[in-house]
């Protein structure tokens, strides 16, 4: 059997993968290279095209099981990758193999990395237009939601809407203050807290009022929805989706956090957008009222979450000057950030600051108009 592995980046330890595909995928013969972001190889052999992946240090048989289970479950969604083999353990790794899916990344941003080595994942600007394409990702992440309702969950790890309000809330009560102390010279960092202030309470307000939703825990979340995760075909109004991978950080929830995060992550936020993923996602999957009445709180929730992180790795972390993907974070971080002001304009609107507005209107004088007893009557 050959293997081409001349494509193959020096990170990759190469007999490592060559028993891992010899004993997944005995007869492949060609390894293209992924970017480093995801530790996959792309094979080619007898079988088709399969993508062979090397799970993070910590991870568990039971999870991968767990994983390829929820997998197989929505194997008739050909925009879902399917398992192609079990697991195997080379050099204390673990090794699984699941069909190859074509396309490209709707998101293409090279790549990049923090400093310590986390993926820097940043929404599509909102001059990419890409509603048509985010509303495909809706319709199919619904698909998968009602495939996944009935399948086994075990060692699968639960994210209800109330452990994500929970830890923003705590992601706040903890960051406030570290980047409060940086305000005065940043104008986002103001901003951000401004928004803050108003949306974590408001926000979480109107999620404690509807009790059952808080604990749903009826579908399978992909819970990593960012233009990387999606791969498309065509260009520009013709794109298609043909993909939506990273699925490694399913949990078990409520469908309104994927459909807030596809509001926000995706691109720019707009209530035209969350109405398109809102309408795509129901035609497949029935959705709610109070589900679809939360969908911006949560997405307020995660924005103020998201933002906070981006501007602690933008204006705090020293290994961040000069770093290459500077640009793309304070880029990506502007979108996010004008996306939760948005949200809060509408969830949670300072109403000091609106009636100033109003009174500034009217020349600063809120009286009706008197009278002149003084004028003759004609």
């Amino acid at each position: 059997m050959e293997h081409d592995y001349r494509h193959l980046s020096t990170e990759f330890d190469m007999d490592a993968w060559l028993d891992a595909t010899d004993t997944l995928i005995p007869g492949s013969h060609s390894a293209n290279d992924v970017p480093r972001t995801r530790p996959f190889v792309h094979m080619t052999g007898p079988g088709g095209d399969v993508l062979l992946r090397q799970w993070p240090e910590g991870t568990t048989t039971d999870q991968i099981a767990a994983y390829n289970r929820v997998l197989a479950a929505m194997l008739g969604i050909p925009q879902i990758p399917s398992p192609v083999a079990g697991t195997t353990e080379v050099k204390d790794c673990l090794y699984s193999a699941q069909s190859w899916l074509p396309g490209r990344a709707l998101g293409r941003f090279g790549g990049y990395r923090t400093p310590d080595d986390e993926a820097i994942y940043v929404p599509l600007p909102e001059s990419a237009h890409a509603n048509n394409v985010i509303a495909q990702v809706a319709g199919i992440i619904a698909q998968a939601h009602l495939a996944s309702e009935s399948v086994d969950r075990a060692d699968l790890p639960t994210m209800t809407m109330q452990q994500t309000m929970e830890r923003v809330r705590k992601y706040w009560q903890t960051h406030r203050p570290i980047l409060g102390d940086k305000a005065a010279d940043e104008r986002d960092i103001r901003r951000w807290l401004r928004c803050g202030n108003r949306m974590v309470p408001t926000a979480s307000d109107l999620i404690r009022n509807e009790q059952a939703e808080m604990r749903d825990t009826s579908v399978i979340l992909h819970n990593d929805l960012w233009p990387e995760n999606v791969l498309v075909e065509g260009l520009e109004d013709e794109r298609m989706v043909t993909g939506i991978i990273g699925w490694r950080h399913m949990a078990v929830g409520s469908p309104v956090l994927d459909i807030a995060q596809m509001s926000i992550q995706m691109q720019g936020w707009s209530a035209a957008l969350t109405e398109a993923v809102i309408e795509s996602y129901s035609v497949q999957r029935h959705l709610r009222p109070d589900q679809r009445r939360l969908v911006p709180a949560v997405a307020g929730l995660l924005l103020v979450e998201r933002v906070g992180q981006m501007l602690t790795l933008a204006y705090l972390d020293d290994r961040m000057i000069n770093h290459e993907a500077s640009p793309l974070l304070r880029s990506g971080m502007k979108t996010l950030l004008d996306s939760l002001e948005r949200i809060t304009l509408i969830l949670a609107p300072d109403i000091e600051r609106t009636q100033r507005g109003f009174e500034q209107k009217r020349g600063g004088n809120d009286r009706k108009p008197q009278y002149d007893r003084t004028k003759k009557k004609r």
